[in-house]
């Protein structure tokens, strides 16, 4: 069930919250947690005991655990991370080793060579819905109260209502328990909280539905073509269709989660701010899936050492943090080669640019855009020869002009068509229309737009011919 359907919107969404406004408060985190479960249920009926029995361990070695010995507390933290971790490598990660293994054998004896590995063969599983965010957000727990920084859970609902609360369970943001604790025992209810949280649902469902998938259907228009009878600013045009429609279905996802949480009493963290805007490659990772990179810095940069003990260790560090960045994101060579691309950007920024950036932001944006735009292509291919075709196309002909005006016809068909969004695109890309809302988002004009857009956004849900999840390798 997604954020972006009619069954949602329509059925499970009015429903719970009926039920949700309407029972005493004590019993808001049972709703909360029974209707999160019936959630993720209806989407993933097969993985659907895997979260459950996730939420058992972890509540009851950490509750066990507590008040026991240092060394007591490490081991059940060891058992739950390989417990945690161990289950997503098995759903995710275990046929892309197994069948990188098996070429590697492969190769090694068509070669000759004197060592000999045995072949593999590992079942086929499908990858659980939102396996790598409740991963993440229930490591996050397990580790900080290890270190002391909150204390175990102790209702069982409670931890339950955390862990599989329905506007983060799929799609992230990746919560953390202690930005939520408070509000998990006391939380205010409000027709004015319901009000702001509707109002930023739709503005992420008009960023999904109107934005995401027309850019969506560009960037599948120019893959169905053909990269070789694409010319460099039509390949360009799918980079930059790719690059809007990722954002703005991810940054469409974040907004929904935020208005839902703000409806059910909670603050969800905000995710971006404004990437697009970025003035280097570090800023940019400031600014993108900002829950994702203060995981990684507060829970593998940091104990690694961080940038404490000299350049050479920051660099080791970082290589470990964007490997791991890449291969969150999915089993894939272009995911880890995602990863090391930014790796290597971010070292160069780290030793020689960064300040000369931050000194010429305009600069800084001019090599930071195309930078951006570049990544997303690695992160879009499905394999490397599709990759390798790919960048030719946008950079291996900037000096034939034969291929700079091929199918140019097309090309100003394709931008005529799209234009308009690719000017929406900019405008939503940048600070000033959410400033201009905040401002006036209580005015009439205000709420008649947005009743507007989201009779728009259900238009697009009934008739739409693609509506695609982009987090389902998630």
């Amino acid at each position: 069930m997604l954020f972006c359907s009619i069954e949602f919107i329509f059925l499970f969404m009015p429903i719970f919250l009926l039920i949700y406004y309407t029972v005493p408060e004590k019993y808001g985190n049972l709703i909360l947690f029974l209707g999160s479960l019936f959630f993720y249920a209806y989407g993933e009926r097969k993985f659907f005991w895997l979260i459950l029995v996730s939420l058992v361990l972890h509540y009851g070695l950490t509750r066990y655990a507590e008040g026991k010995s240092r060394e007591c507390q490490r081991v059940c933290l060891i058992l739950l991370l390989l417990y945690g971790f161990g289950m997503l490598f098995v759903f995710k990660y275990m046929d892309f080793f197994a069948a990188n293994w098996n070429h590697l054998a492969v190769w090694l004896t068509d070669r000759g060579s004197s060592i000999q590995l045995p072949q593999v063969t590992v079942p086929k599983v499908s990858l659980p819905l939102g396996i790598s965010f409740y991963t993440f957000q229930i490591a996050a727990y397990v580790i900080d109260v290890y270190r002391g920084q909150v204390k175990p859970e102790k209702r069982f609902i409670d931890l339950g209502a955390f862990l599989c609360m329905f506007p983060q369970l799929i799609a992230g943001p990746i919560v953390l328990y202690h930005d939520v604790a408070a509000q998990l025992k006391k939380r205010v209810l409000s027709w004015h909280h319901m009000e702001n949280g509707i109002k930023t649902f739709i503005i992420g469902l008009s960023l999904k539905m109107l934005l995401a998938n027309t850019f969506g259907t560009l960037w599948n228009q120019v893959q169905t073509a053909g990269v070789s009878s694409a010319s460099v600013p039509m390949a360009w045009l799918g980079a930059l269709a790719y690059t809007f429609q990722i954002y703005f279905d991810f940054q469409g996802y974040s907004m929904m989660a935020m208005g839902l949480g703000e409806m059910l009493g909670f603050r969800i963290p905000r995710n971006f701010r404004h990437p697009y805007m970025a003035t280097s490659v570090t800023d940019f990772w400031r600014r993108w899936h900002m829950t994702l990179s203060s995981w990684f810095k507060n829970y593998v940069y940091i104990p690694l050492g961080g940038s404490r003990h000299g350049k050479l260790r920051m660099l080791f560090n970082m290589f470990v943090v964007w490997s791991l960045t890449g291969l969150w994101h999915g089993a894939g060579w272009n995911f880890v080669l995602w990863g090391l691309y930014y790796f290597a950007l971010l070292a160069i920024e780290k030793l020689f640019l960064l300040k000369f950036f931050e000194k010429c932001p305009v600069i800084g944006w001019c090599f930071t855009f195309p930078a951006v735009v570049t990544g997303w292509v690695i992160f879009a291919s499905d394999n490397l020869a599709a990759l390798k075709a790919y960048l030719m196309q946008m950079f291996g002909h900037l000096g034939d002009m034969s291929q700079w005006t091929m199918n140019l016809d097309l090309f100003f068909q394709t931008v005529h068509q799209y234009g308009l969004y690719l000017v929406l695109a900019v405008v939503f890309s940048v600070s000033w229309p959410y400033t201009k809302y905040r401002e006036n988002k209580n005015r009439l004009i205000t709420v008649v737009i947005l009743l507007i857009l989201f009779l728009l956004c259900v238009y697009k849900m009934q008739t739409a011919a693609s509506n695609p999840f982009l987090y389902f390798r998630f």
